[in-house]
């Protein structure tokens, strides 16, 4: 394997901790002052996720895709992934733009901090740490 590549892999997975690092710090200020933050919650829980599988993509000497869902298709069509993990993964993709994003749909403006609760949030971390898991045992 390329050195290279083992290196942008596990810089990847480092990014992935700070990532989720930070969606826990956040959870807890919201939480402790009573913010409506769980979008943020959910945005750096998807980043950490988005890393973990580049990650895995970059050990694996795979080119890493630079749009969102090419990088959760790409996984899913080269490996074999719980079926769990692969429903968590779309999940969160699909809510990822709504938690970024001030958007019209259906003649409705969707703001980001309106769109997530807690249990949202809640949620989001725990998918997100058990998705990183296995992706840390699929490189290991």
């Amino acid at each position: 394997m390329d050195t290279l590549k083992e290196q942008q892999a596990e810089n990847y997975l480092k990014e992935a901790g700070l990532s989720l690092d930070a969606a826990k710090a956040i959870f807890e200020k919201a939480k402790e002052e009573d913010k409506n933050l769980w979008a943020n919650v959910v945005k750096c829980c998807y980043d950490a996720v988005e890393q973990a599988v580049s990650a895995v993509l970059a050990k694996k000497g795979e080119i890493i895709p630079k749009e969102h869902p090419e990088k959760i298709k790409k996984l899913i069509n080269l490996y074999s992934i719980e079926k769990t993990i692969e429903r968590q993964l779309f999940y969160w993709l699909r809510r990822r733009s709504s938690s970024q994003y001030v958007d019209i749909k259906d003649g409705l403006l969707c703001v980001p901090h309106e769109l997530f609760s807690e249990e949202d949030a809640g949620n989001c971390l725990e998918d997100s740490e058990e998705i990183i898991e296995y992706i840390r045992q699929m490189i290991e």
